[in-house]
């Protein structure tokens, strides 16, 4: 069965996912199997790892013995952790990823993070498991000392087991004038692991669905071609 995402806040793939961009990470829809990893962003940081690597090593052969034994200790102590710490990066933000919920597998997976490359896993979840999925946002409050709310909202996906277990799925900082774009990244993963799984989103207090025209995304009085999107109570 298709998974729907709204095009305003995803874009596709070559190989036909869907990607939506979530904070220092992106979910990769696809029918059957729907993964959480690290942003393309994070590769850069590897890249200048094995970047400065390759310059210590080269300046190693190259000084032909002139340089003090001190400076040789320490680069090769900096070699003994960078290179691998680099290369294991590369390949987590490569093909690596946090979570990942299979419907063949009928589970959902988090896996080994930074240095375990997205090998092993942390927890497993079958589908039969799973109570709902929520949504929940921070910043909202009206601060108590001065009497504002927050310039931020904090949007977080968490997956509940029904022995009351929360595991994080995804997190969507925005601005508080961007709030309805932060719900709307956050739903969309939401509805497509929920659609996935046969489980069911929440959302917070204050908040609810409404019809809106998939061409200009303003809300309208009936459904016809219409799609869902959340919107803060008023």
């Amino acid at each position: 069965m298709p998974i729907d995402v709204p095009e305003h806040i995803s874009s596709r793939r070559r190989d036909g996912r869907r990607e939506v961009m979530l904070h220092r990470s992106m979910a990769v829809i696809g029918d059957e199997k729907i993964e959480i990893k690290a942003a393309r962003s994070t590769v850069w940081l590897p890249l200048i790892g094995l970047a400065l690597s390759g310059a210590a090593i080269w300046w190693i052969g190259t000084n032909q013995g002139a340089a003090p034994i001190w400076a040789l200790v320490l680069l090769l102590l900096f070699l003994l952790f960078a290179v691998p710490v680099s290369a294991m990066s590369l390949v987590s933000s490569i093909a690596g990823a946090d979570v990942v919920v299979d419907r063949r597998k009928n589970s959902a997976t988090w896996q080994q993070g930074y240095l375990g490359m997205g090998i092993g896993t942390k927890d497993l979840v079958p589908f039969e498991k799973i109570d709902y999925l929520e949504v929940t946002v921070e910043g909202e409050d009206t601060d108590r000392w001065r009497e504002e709310q927050d310039s931020l909202r904090q949007f977080a996906l968490t997956l509940v087991k029904k022995s009351g277990k929360r595991l994080k799925l995804a997190q969507v900082p925005v601005v508080a004038d961007d709030q309805a774009f932060g719900m709307d990244r956050t739903l969309a993963v939401g509805n497509a692991i929920a659609q996935l799984t046969g489980t069911e989103v929440r959302l917070p207090e204050g908040w609810q669905l409404v019809e809106i025209d998939t061409q200009t995304l303003e809300p309208v009085a009936k459904a016809g071609a219409a799609a869902k999107k959340p919107r803060r109570r008023r």
